[in-house]
């Protein structure tokens, strides 16, 4: 399985409209982190997490031709905003979309296609699988598993993929998502900030959950612009890293 960390950044990005770099070294091109996104690649098929409003400029970036199906973590502007561009492609080449997340989250992307799903000749082109929290469910052989997470005032979705699991937007854990994640080899966790925050986790609590969950190696996402990159990789430990965009994973299946 390989997977490839299409964006790293939050809500606002880095460098950030407000405060730019701010903590983070401008001179080091792994500071630079579009929204959020990863690739999965796996028995041939692409899977896309979530489409920020950087997809497009993502998915060209890393040199993507088709995506065979798309996951949701949530509806959070920063997360669905780029929706247009994937169907666009899926369209363009003549392809279903099959899109998976929660019912709230189909609900927001179908609101973000308003106009292709009110045209007839256009909306067979989309298919929606809601999935059910900690209910397993295959692409093409792929068994993916969604975790039920708690995300200020809404939920998101974890899912874990055979050995790896990807958790971002995250502050709170129900004990069931706990069970899912033992035994993985790889884990990509989201953490925003190096202070407490209502709707992430921060730097101390992503060690701490780390260390419950004891993943043989650890990546830091959704990073904000307090969390220099060269500054993480001196003070985390050797199972620990933080990802920038384009960065690839390989996880043995």
């Amino acid at each position: 399985m390989k997977v490839t960390i299409l964006g790293c950044g939050p809500s606002y990005g880095v460098p950030a409209l407000s405060r730019g770099f701010y903590k983070c070294d401008p001179e080091n091109p792994k500071n630079t982190r579009f929204r959020s996104s990863i690739l999965i690649e796996e028995n041939g098929q692409n899977i896309l997490v979530d489409t920020p409003p950087e997809i497009r400029l993502e998915l060209l970036r890393a040199k993507v031709k088709k995506i065979d199906a798309l996951i949701y973590t949530h509806s959070h502007f920063d997360h669905i905003a780029g929706a247009e561009d994937v169907y666009n492609l899926s369209k363009r080449l003549n392809r279903v979309l099959n899109v998976y997340g929660s019912s709230y989250d189909l609900n927001n992307f179908k609101k973000q296609l308003e106009h292709v799903f009110k045209d007839p000749k256009q909306k067979n082109n989309i298919v929606l699988h809601p999935v059910k929290m900690h209910q397993e469910f295959a692409i093409k052989g792929i068994t993916i598993l969604p975790i039920k997470q708690y995300h200020g005032t809404v939920n998101s979705v974890g899912y874990r993929i055979g050995k790896l699991a990807y958790s971002t937007d995250v502050k709170l854990m129900d004990k069931k998502g706990w069970e899912i994640l033992k035994g993985i080899d790889t884990w990509i966790l989201g953490c925003v900030t190096d202070r407490l925050n209502e709707k992430h986790i921060c730097l101390r609590e992503a060690m701490d959950w780390i260390q419950k969950v004891h993943p043989k190696k650890a990546y830091l996402t959704h990073l904000g612009n307090e969390l220099d990159y060269d500054e993480l990789c001196q003070k985390l430990p050797p199972n620990v890293k933080p990802v920038y965009d384009g960065m690839t994973i390989k996880i043995n299946t």
